[in-house]
């Protein structure tokens, strides 16, 4: 979480060079990622204090889940994620983490990171057809000379 800071945004974390887990998955293994992804849970369970933190069963169902479902996202997205999660920006805990809560927090966030880049994507559309040159001498002789055609 050292270089968390940086990560101000979704933006900031989806365009840093990262490795997604898909890619350490492929590059290193299913079980280094899995592993990978139990050292951050278990980084949250110490740093949040809570009175019933998962158990050392529930953080690897949660990590393999995770690697399952969420393999699109970078490490710079979960060292953004688990930045929000510590802040409160998901909510209150009551004292407790499971893994539906943190199921429901990476749903979320991945909800949230796709439609920016939904967003993102229409608008670098737009930018991209906006710079169509539209030649009104050509179109014109062309519809001047289609008319002409028919007469």
């Amino acid at each position: 979480m050292q270089h968390a800071g940086k990560l101000t945004s979704i933006e900031v974390a989806m365009n840093a060079p990262a490795p997604t887990l898909g890619t350490i998955q492929r590059e290193k293994s299913r079980d280094f990622t899995i592993g990978l992804v139990m050292g951050w849970l278990v980084y949250l369970n110490d740093i949040l204090n809570l009175n019933k933190p998962m158990t050392e069963d529930q953080i690897e169902l949660c990590a393999i889940e995770v690697t399952d479902e969420y393999y699109s996202l970078k490490m710079s997205d979960l060292a953004f994620l688990f930045r929000k999660i510590i802040a409160g920006h998901y909510g209150e805990f009551y004292e407790s983490l499971t893994i539906s809560k943190m199921l429901t927090f990476f749903r979320d966030y991945f909800d949230e990171r796709c439609q920016y880049a939904e967003q993102q994507a229409m608008r670098q559309h737009a930018d991209f057809s906006g710079q169509d040159e539209f030649n009104y001498s050509r179109n014109f002789q062309r519809i001047w000379t289609a008319k002409s055609r028919k007469s």
